[in-house]
This record gives C-alpha cells, sequence and structure tokens, in this order.
C-alpha cells in the first residue's frame, strides 16, 4: 500500500499541481535542485522539501530515505534539447550533453536508488515527443504510419530530448523486468499551467501551415490532467510491470481535427477520415481504459482559476 510519495522536479510547473492533487491522501514530499522559493514562477507550499540532484545516487537515495517514499512521482527533467541551443533564443546556456546526462543518468540512478530501497511504483513524465515529433534535425517529416496514434506506434526521435525520454522509458521497463518495480509513462503533450495559461490553449485559432517537415497534432494537457493522471496511475492496479499512457486534455482547434489534418497534412487524408470531432491524432483511449483517466481541463470550458499552491 503507499503512503509516501516523492516528487522529483517537485518545485517545477507540474510539480505544483501534482502536490496539490496527491497531499490529501499521502505523505508527499518534494525534491529538486532549487526551491519553489527561486524558479520561474515562484509559489510557497509547506511540503517537505529535499533539495538535491537527481545525477546523483546519493542524493536520490537520501531523498527517498528522507521521504520513506513508497512511490515516486519523476518530473524533474531538462525540457529541451540542449545540443540545439545556440539556436533557440532565451534558452539557458548549458552544456550541450545536459539533455541526455539528467535525463538519462538522472533517470537512471533515481530507479537504481529506488530499487535499492524498497519504492514500490514509478511514475514519469514522458513527452509525446518520443514519436520523434521533436525537432527534426534530419528535416525529413515525421512519418505516420496510421491515425489516431496510439502507444504502439513506432517512436523515431531524432533530437537528444526525444532520445533522452525514449531511453527513459526503457529504463523504467528495464527496472520493472529486473526488480519487479511497477513503472507507467506518462506521454504528456504540451503542458499548459493553470497560473500561466499559454495562447496555443485559449483555442480558437485556424493552424497555419508549417515547414514541410514538421508536423503538429493540435494537442495539449492542462497540468491539472497531469497531476490527475498521476494520481490515478499511483492507484490503478492490474497494469503491466511497465505501461506508457498518451496524456492529453483537448484539441487547440475550433475546426474539426480531420478537416484541419487535410488541409495541412494532405499525404494523410485517408488516414484521417475516421477521426471524429475533436478527436486528437494521438489516442488518449488507453489511460482512458486502463486509468479510469477523464479530462477535465479544456479551453472551450474554462475551470475557475488554480493557484495550484500546495
Amino acid at each position: 500500500m503507499i503512503k509516501n510519495v516523492l516528487i522529483t522536479g517537485g518545485a517545477g510547473g507540474c510539480g505544483r499541481y501534482v502536490a496539490a492533487e496527491l497531499r490529501d491522501k499521502y505523505r508527499v514530499t518534494l525534491f529538486d535542485r532549487q526551491t519553489p522559493a527561486h524558479v520561474l514562477d515562484p509559489w510557497e507550499t509547506d511540503l517537505p522539501f529535499v533539495l538535491g540532484d537527481l545525477t546523483s545516487l546519493a542524493d536520490c537515495m537520501r531523498a527517498i530515505t528522507l521521504a520513506q517514499a513508497d512511490a515516486i512521482v519523476h518530473l524533474g527533467a531538462i525540457p529541451w534539447n540542449t545540443e540545439r541551443q545556440p539556436g533557440q533564443k532565451g534558452a539557458q546556456i548549458l552544456p550541450e550533453d545536459e539533455t541526455m546526462r539528467v535525463n538519462v543518468m538522472g533517470t537512471y540512478y533515481l530507479m537504481d536508488a529506488a530499487r535499492r530501497l524498497g519504492v514500490q511504483k514509478v511514475v514519469m513524465a514522458s513527452t509525446f515527443y518520443v514519436l520523434g515529433l521533436g525537432n527534426r534535425i534530419s528535416e525529413k517529416p515525421f512519418a505516420v504510419d496510421y491515425l489516431p496514434i496510439d502507444e504502439e506506434h513506432p517512436n523515431r526521435p531524432e533530437d537528444t530530448y526525444s532520445l533522452s525520454k525514449v531511453m527513459g522509458e526503457e529504463i523504467l521497463a528495464a527496472f520493472s523486468r529486473a526488480y519487479d518495480i511497477q513503472t507507467v509513462a506518462l506521454r504528456l503533450m504540451g503542458v499548459d499551467y493553470p497560473h500561466r495559461r499559454r495562447s496555443w490553449a485559449r483555442g480558437g485559432d485556424v493552424p497555419q501551415a508549417q515547414p514541410g517537415h514538421v508536423r503538429g497534432t493540435f494537442q495539449y494537457v492542462d497540468a491539472l490532467d497531469v497531476a490527475q493522471a498521476c494520481r490515478l496511475s499511483l492507484e490503478a492496479e492490474g497494469l503491466e510491470p511497465f505501461e506508457a499512457f498518451y496524456l492529453a486534455s483537448d484539441t487547440t482547434t475550433v475546426e474539426d481535427t480531420r478537416v484541419v489534418v487535410e488541409r495541412l497534412y494532405p499525404d494523410l487524408k485517408e488516414m484521417a477520415a475516421s477521426l471524429q470531432g475533436h478527436e486528437g491524432m494521438i489516442s488518449i483511449e488507453k489511460a482512458r481504459r486502463k486509468l479510469g483517466y477523464r479530462p477535465r481541463c479544456s479551453w472551450r470550458v474554462q475551470p475557475e482559476p488554480e493557484k495550484g499552491g500546495a
């Protein structure tokens, strides 16, 4: 039975909402390399906090021990590909290998600490970019085998962020096989935060054509729904040792998805013919079926503003 949960990346944008979702049911401890008061969007919390680094096995073991963690929600990561940062305006200057170092080795050290200390379940924030929808370095279009895309669709990553998340999922799966730790990867689609709404999550815009090698899916997930899915993943029984789930709240378009796909991606017209209404190009049916996930947030029906404090 899970009683104590450690949240890595606990000071970050999703961390504040996941903590708020879990704290009434579990004893929650936050783990991050900066405090909630020192992140881009500062916030306050009375939850226990451990300052440390994912890429240190000692720090991971210390955090799990202090939290007495039965389960971990692993949100900590570098959320972009640092090898491409010279062309990214406003990106923090980091070593070119930082994405791979933190996202891959950080996940490895965390899982190694988890197996040493008897953690039962780990839920990780992954991304729909595992498909290869990140930076198309080759400038070849992302290959769509069928629509809607589901968890069985092949992954074809090119940039290090996408690749690091594929490798993170493989690490989880390996530790599940070897040490009988239940692991879940939630493949998030463009996270929107109640404390900082993004324009594409307000809906209503008519999507415009992008360079030929860029394919968007016009889907996003609200941080409140991420929090819901993390809780459901902790509660779920009867899952396979490792499971991956795509996660979205809604599409960003007023038009039906089929209409948008036919206009912007004519080569996918036949594949899109079965899409109904605002059904996404990427399906969340597996999360609905196995986790009981039901999106609660949409730009079409805006919820009351959330402070997200924990």
